[in-house]
């Protein structure tokens, strides 16, 4: 793994460990101004400045209680993505499964993050033992 494909990976991290410690005064270090964010049940921010009201938002609604990053591989010099499982409680506690692409600008800044998301538990229908 190389320099750049390392700060990448801590630009990553950096980004998920925000939500975990509610802490967001660094954010535009991590994103780009023009930063497309895809949550993965549908909506979607055009601008830093949209991602930034919706965590005001999620703040008042919302605790991230765990967010580990399972795996992170290079699809390209720009994407990488990222397996994770997301646990956070609001009236209910949610808990699932997903996959980030996360594409990065020639700063080194997020400009592109989609999220998709699985169910946590899985099953094997066709395993046998």
């Amino acid at each position: 793994m190389d320099d750049y494909q390392i700060k990448q990976q801590e630009q990553i991290r950096r980004y998920f460990q925000m939500w975990l410690d509610r802490d967001f005064l660094s954010l535009s270090t991590v994103l780009a101004s023009n930063c497309h964010y895809q949550e993965c049940y549908g909506p979607a921010y055009l601008t830093l400045q949209e991602i930034q009201k919706w965590i005001e938002h999620q703040m008042t609604v919302q605790t991230v209680t765990a967010w580990p990053i399972k795996q992170m591989w290079a699809a390209s010099d720009e994407t990488v993505f990222v397996s994770w499982t997301f646990t956070a409680v609001t009236t209910e506690t949610t808990h699932f499964d997903g996959l980030s692409s996360v594409h990065f600008n020639a700063a080194g800044l997020i400009d592109d993050l989609r999220e998709y998301q699985s169910k946590a538990e899985h099953y094997y229908p066709y395993h046998t033992k």
